[in-house]
């Protein structure tokens, strides 16, 4: 679901919270976009990753002796987090050979407990900045869907409707995180309205609602129903 936030939102909030209309800031709206970017964006994905999918094929494959590390395709040119889940089809799993066609349930429950005895289990290792080591090696890979792990893009409107409010509040606190030691070195400043005095009680209260925020996330994120988990029984 689309939650509306797009960077001109973000930075017209920012304004808003920060009373542009009646006090100029110290930093410009580039600036200010900046710190969201290079900050705010990156955070929130440690945490709340975009997720998108791409295949992958023996084309893709580095060679060189290592036949099953391959580049991941990234044509949108987000920067990579890790890897979320790699599938691959049956016949990969099956070594290459086609299966055979079964139509009653019997049969097909007998060949399935058969694959799940007999096939090795996929697993797979992110290397930065964009390769994926998949085990164990198949020869003539035909596909393997890749998920991946990334941080959110520029445009921002991959930020889920659900953390929307928590994702403008962690923007606000990384901006008023830069304005900090520029207002407690300046105690006053001269505008074209006078003499202004900057008010400190939003930007001295910023690292610890930014660090509320995050150990919130902590203690949460496992239950969001992409987040990885580990069962041990």
């Amino acid at each position: 679901m689309y939650s509306g936030v797009t960077p001109t939102m973000v930075l017209r909030y920012i304004n808003r919270m920060l009373g542009i209309t009646v006090q100029e800031l110290e930093i410009s709206e580039e600036e200010i976009m900046r710190v969201v970017f290079q900050e705010s964006l990156a955070t929130f994905s440690k945490y709340f990753p975009y997720h998108f999918k791409e295949s992958v094929t023996d084309a893709d494959s580095i060679g060189g002796g290592y036949s099953n590390v391959y580049i991941i395709p990234n044509k949108d040119r987000l920067e990579i987090i890790g890897v979320h889940r790699v599938w691959l089809d049956n016949m990969n799993q099956f070594g290459g050979s086609l299966l055979p066609l079964v139509n009653d349930a019997m049969t097909s429950q007998l060949l399935n407990d058969f694959l799940s005895k007999s096939i090795t289990p996929v697993t797979f290792q992110y290397d930065a900045p964009n390769m994926v080591t998949i085990r164990p090696k198949i020869r003539n890979l035909q596909t393997a869907l890749i998920e991946v792990n990334a941080v959110h893009p520029k445009h921002l409107k991959t930020v889920p409707m659900n953390m929307r409010d928590q994702f403008l509040r962690l923007c606000l606190d990384d901006v008023l995180l830069s304005l900090y030691p520029i207002r407690h070195r300046f105690e006053s400043y001269s505008t074209a309205y006078g003499s202004l005095t900057p008010f400190f009680e939003m930007v001295d209260g910023a690292q610890a609602d930014k660090t509320e925020l995050i150990e919130y996330w902590k203690d949460n994120f496992l239950k969001d129903s992409r987040a990885k988990r580990i069962w041990i029984s």
